[in-house]
């Protein structure tokens, strides 16, 4: 049975999602990025960036053998979300099919910080994370070695988790911990070494991510 993804239809003043093949999806936006540059569909996506208890960002190094972005760093843990599966449950299951890493989505109507702190005796052994926002977002993608454009609907989350981590079927050559200005300056003398992904995050999200850091030292210190 081939994978359902969610997908989203992009119509001027609407937007509506469907059940859709994932090869499939990948196959039909190419060929419209090649015709004409643009998107009709979006697909469902969770990024996830985790940091460990000093605030160091986590990246991993994309296998090779990888169909998306070979070779390239990226952020901590993404995928897509399979048709009829809560936002916040896949986050969960690909913490865990990617890094070996059990984690736990604090609802959006609690304050995260409190719960950072009643749970920050078992951050090494459980990832603590938060919804951050939604957006629908153009991303390039290496695919097969070209460069595309995806439409994809963000579901993007922080996350707090100072345990080992290991990769699953070599989803990840090796794991890095990232200060953030460290990863700025990095990123912008080597940009080709980094995803279009991680790249637009740090960029757009840069005030949430030291806001993040910040709460992660004063709530794990006291």
């Amino acid at each position: 049975m081939s994978e359902q993804i969610v997908a989203w239809f992009l119509g001027n003043k609407h937007k509506w999602s469907v059940s859709y093949d994932r090869k499939k999806f990948y196959e039909e936006q190419t060929t419209q990025f090649k015709e004409d540059w643009t998107s009709t569909m979006a697909v469902s996506i969770v990024d996830i960036l985790l940091f460990n208890e000093t605030g160091e960002l986590i990246i991993q190094k994309r296998a090779k053998h990888k169909n998306h972005n070979p070779w390239l760093m990226d952020k901590t843990v993404w995928g897509h979300v399979q048709y009829g599966d809560p936002i916040d449950y896949t986050v969960m299951v690909e913490t865990v099919e990617e890094l070996q890493c059990p984690s736990i989505v604090v609802k959006e109507d609690e304050d995260f910080e409190q719960r950072l702190h009643l749970l920050k005796d078992y951050t090494k052994t459980l990832a603590v994370i938060s919804h951050v926002d939604t957006d629908t977002v153009p991303m390039k993608k290496e695919l097969a070695g070209e460069t595309i454009t995806i439409a994809n609907k963000v579901y993007l989350y922080f996350g707090v988790y100072g345990g080992r981590l290991k990769n699953v079927d070599r989803e990840a050559m090796w794991i890095l911990y990232y200060d953030l200005e460290d990863l700025k300056e990095e990123i912008a003398q080597y940009p080709d070494m980094f995803t279009y992904d991680l790249r637009y995050f740090v960029e757009h999200y840069e005030s949430d991510i030291t806001s993040f850091i910040e709460l992660i030292k004063r709530t794990l210190s006291s």
